[in-house]
């Protein structure tokens, strides 16, 4: 099963292939968090690790693709062991580089060596010397020993994505999740989500547009989505006429469809859209 660690209450993938699984098979698409390390300083573009949401994580769980553990040390101060290990990471690292850089030194030098005998040749007959006698080999030598050694400051840092060292796994259910998806109205949105997922969709946080749910027909990388879901009780939900208002208007200027979701006493998902007079799009 696909590991999602959880820290606070949210769990997290943190390994590539996993991320590319659970899109691909099951389509979630949780949300990425972490930079890119290629690049950085910027938050439009963002990479691993992948946040899931309480829903997301407790149908992957429920359906025993992902098993959920928790670190229980991970915030505990190393210890000098670790400390040790990870010094000797450090130190072996260095030495990496600075063996790769001197190497692809070497290499340019050996390129450019006749162009410095050139240079060379050429400031002693400007001094007056003709009959100096320049050896490739030394001379090769001697500029392989000017290099300087790699300073600390253009180090290529690695930032691993996972936790490399060993350390304690705890398995923990979902009562663990924060929000929780146990009590009555998370539980309902629960079964919206699911029974949005069995009928084919991808779903992703409505947050942004003040609903519970985006819902697209096809991967979020490819198509827009169609539907804001709003999740309400069965029977005794109460709406302010501009709450209503709200939402239809907000539907028709992101070009999407308002749905209201809510689950009956059978426990079957019901939708109902909300079709704006001058929305383009049919409900």
């Amino acid at each position: 099963m696909i590991p999602l660690f959880v820290h606070n209450g949210v769990a997290y993938v943190w390994n590539s292939d996993d991320w590319h699984r659970l899109r691909t098979e099951y389509r979630i698409c949780g949300s990425m968090i972490g930079c890119i390390a290629t690049y950085p300083r910027q938050n439009d573009f963002l990479g691993l690790p992948m946040a899931l949401t309480s829903e997301e994580t407790a149908f992957l769980v429920e359906r025993s693709i992902c098993e959920l553990i928790d670190l229980p040390n991970l915030t505990e101060k190393p210890s000098k062991e670790i400390q040790l290990h990870v010094k000797k990471l450090e130190e072996r690292l260095t030495q990496e580089q600075t063996e790769a850089l001197h190497k692809r030194k070497i290499q340019e030098l050996t390129q450019k060596i006749d162009i410095i005998i050139a240079g060379k040749r050429q400031k002693l007959l400007s001094q007056g010397v003709t009959d100096a006698q320049l050896d490739r080999e030394t001379l090769l030598q001697e500029e392989i020993n000017k290099l300087p050694k790699l300073s600390p400051a253009y180090l290529l840092v690695h930032l691993p994505t996972e936790h490399f060292l060993p350390t304690e796994k705890r398995k923990v259910n979902i009562d663990v999740l924060k929000p929780t998806i146990l009590d009555t109205e998370s539980s309902k949105r629960y079964a919206v989500f699911k029974d949005l997922w069995e009928k084919g969709y991808y779903i992703t946080s409505g947050l942004k547009f003040g609903c519970h749910y985006l819902v697209y027909s096809g991967d979020p990388v490819k198509f827009h989505a169609t539907w804001m879901v709003r999740c309400v009780s069965y029977t005794n939900t109460k709406f302010c006429p501009s709450e209503i208002v709200t939402f239809g208007r907000l539907s028709v200027a992101v070009n999407k469809l308002a749905v209201f979701a809510s689950v009956n006493e059978s426990g079957s998902v019901n939708y109902q859209t909300l079709k704006w007079h001058d929305s383009p799009i049919n409900g």
